[in-house]
Formats: C-alpha cells, structure tokens, sequence
C-alpha cells in the first residue's frame, strides 16, 4: 500500500485489496469489501473540512458491506455522490441505483451494501449527526432513498460537493461553517424535493387515538438519545409520514416537539436542583450529544445559557 501526505495534507493512498480493507475499515468503520483480488484496484484521497470531511474514493467492481456498529451514539452521517460509475446501494429493505451525479444519505449504525459492477469512484462526504439533526427531523428516513442528481437542488448539491472537492485543500480558504451550512441546506432541499407534495393532514388530532399514542411516547422517552421519526413509528406501527403529519397538525415538527420537551424539563431540574444540578449530566440524560449543543439550544429557547439560568 502506498500512502503519501501532500502540502495541502491531502492523504492519497493506493492499495491491493488486503491492504485496501484495512484501510477502508480503519477510515469509514466496519466495511468489508468483497472484489477479484488479483485485479483489483483502489485509491482514496480524504480532505479534512474542519468539522466534516469529503474523501474520494476510486476501485474496480467490488461490493461493499457495513455490518451494525457498536456505537452507543451515532457519531455521523454519509452522504454519497455517485462521481464515476454506477452503483446499486441497499439499507433497511431499500434498494437505490445511483448513476452519475446521483446521491444517497446513508447510516453508518445500521447496516448496508453497496454494489459496484464495473470501475467507480465516489465522494463521500461525512456529516456530524448533530449537524443535521439541525436541518432535518429525521436524517433516518432519508437514508437508502437516491436523490436524484438531475433535481434542481440535487444538481445544485451535486456541483456544490464536486467544487467543494476541487478547492478544498488546495490553498484556498480554509472551509468554514458557512460553506458547510450552504452544504446542509443543499441536502435538506433535495430531500424535499424528492418527497414531493406532503398529503394534507386529516384525522390527525393529537389529543386523540395514535396522535395521543405518539405524543405520549415520546414524552415517555426523551430521555433515548436515539429517539427520532423512524423509532417512533417503528414502536407504534405508524408510517414516519403519519408522525410528521400530526405534528404537522400542531404547527410544529417532531423534531422541535422533542427538542422542546427535552428543554422544558432541563429547565425544570435547573429551577428545583439549583447548585447541585450538574449541566454535564443533565445533558446527556436528557439526550442531548454533547455539552455545547444542548447549551446552545437551551440559549435559543431561553435567552440564557444554562448556567444563567441556574443562577438565576
């Protein structure tokens, strides 16, 4: 395997396939690539966005598989842009074909598989979970469905990811949150697009029947730092659509519902606790992924941080 740094710290590697599963298993986590060992061939380049970052990544046919990681929290997303080449991608029973310019968000805790018949190359653009649990209600839903690279906003996001490859790295202004916020509208508006026109919401009441049901789960839970759209409806029997309906219903999202809620009881364990209320703990057992993001989100609702408020 040869492996070279550049002086914009770009990594580019080239490997055999050995080597290549070392490498594709150190960089993307538990990947297993199934390919024709003596012609083989694969190269990788991954660029460091400060807070993200976009590999590219070149073989022959192969097929790759993701078993269920063993994280207790997801750490990212991927988003993946068909470059070169054709791919068939499946997870959670969906199957995608992507073809040139095409994309797929995919989710690293679950598994999946990507199918290569012929020679490729990807860009493969890493997400923090709380990044676009930001942007999106449920990121989980999205996963395995194909954004088409010839949509308005897919194509917009498609030749976003591919100048964002050119010149990142390259001397240029180092890529900040600004750039990496124009990527994560991109994507939400291509996820819109491909949902088309939401049905209009009907028989959704949510203080009665299945709206009562979802909103007493979710109260029940808020706790589950795993809690989202796909979780709900998988415990209650519901379609994801159905959840986002009912909410719908009350001018508001799951995701806001469950942000609120998880804010208002923090709150109230400030008021009661005080002093002896840890900020750190509460956080974390509120569900939240880090300090800084439940902090941040605390401000926005309440115009003080949490340690305002406590002192307050």
């Amino acid at each position: 395997m040869a492996s070279s740094l550049d002086e914009q710290g770009v990594v580019r590697t080239q490997a055999g396939l050995d080597a290549w599963n070392a490498l594709v298993a150190s960089t993307f986590d538990n990947l297993v690539v199934d390919a024709d060992r003596e012609a083989f061939e694969g190269s990788i380049d991954v660029r460091d966005l400060g807070g993200m970052d976009l590999a590219r990544v070149a073989s022959s046919a192969a097929v790759v598989r993701r078993g269920r990681a063993s994280w207790t929290r997801r750490p990212y997303f991927k988003l993946h842009l068909q470059d070169v080449g054709r791919s068939l991608n499946s997870q959670d029973g969906r199957e995608a074909v992507l073809d040139e310019g095409d994309l797929m968000l995919c989710d690293p805790a679950r598994p999946y598989t990507i199918r290569f018949d012929d020679p490729n190359r990807m860009l493969v653009l890493r997400i923090p979970s709380e990044r676009l649990a930001d942007r999106m209600d449920d990121p989980e839903a999205l996963c395995g469905r194909r954004l088409a690279g010839d949509s308005l906003a897919g194509a917009l996001l498609t030749s976003f990811i591919r100048t964002l490859w050119t010149n990142a790295g390259r001397g240029c202004a180092p890529v900040g949150e600004a750039v990496q916020d124009a990527a994560l509208s991109l994507l939400s508006a291509a996820a819109r697009e491909g949902e088309g026109e939401a049905p209009a919401p009907r028989d959704l009441d949510a203080s009665h029947g299945a709206g009562a049901r979802i909103k007493r789960f979710i109260d029940d839970n808020l706790c589950d730092p795993e809690l989202s759209v796909g979780r709900v409806a998988g415990a209650l029997g519901v379609s994801p659509r159905y959840v986002q309906m009912v909410f719908a219903g009350m001018a508001t999202t799951p995701l806001a519902y469950i942000r609120r809620k998880r804010l208002e009881r923090a709150a109230r364990a400030l008021r009661e606790d005080g002093v002896g209320c840890n900020i750190t703990d509460l956080s974390f057992g509120l569900g939240f992924n880090d300090l800084s993001h439940f902090s941040r989100a605390f401000k926005a609702f309440y115009g003080v941080g949490p340690r305002e408020f406590r002192a307050s």
